[in-house]
């Protein structure tokens, strides 16, 4: 395969990524689940989840694509979930880093 073939490029990081994201939204759907209350407020935070999650894989994709290298393992794959749920600060921490260096 040639060198510049983006799915050579970006292997890695988008399987961690998508295995991260079917995970999260398992763990979204558990964590919507123990909410009391109606169908209509679990479904919302369920779809608030979703979409923080899904905001999360791109932006941690975006930030980590090009420094991700070795194997596939589940503690790669552990390590991309807790970064999609986390990624606010992750872009906290480069913006604080971008204003130090100009």
């Amino acid at each position: 395969m040639p060198d510049d073939d983006p799915l050579t490029q970006y292997g890695l990081p988008l399987a961690s990524a998508i295995l991260a994201v079917v995970l999260s939204v398992l763990v979204a759907a558990m964590l919507a689940g123990q909410l009391d209350g109606e169908y209509q407020t679990r479904a919302l935070v369920y779809a608030g989840f979703v979409m923080w999650v899904l905001v999360g894989a791109v932006v941690v994709f975006v930030l980590a694509h090009r420094g991700e290298a070795g194997r596939l393992s589940i503690a790669r794959v552990l390590l991309w979930t807790a970064s999609i749920w986390l990624w606010p600060l992750f872009l906290l921490v480069r913006r604080r880093n971008s204003r130090g260096d100009s």
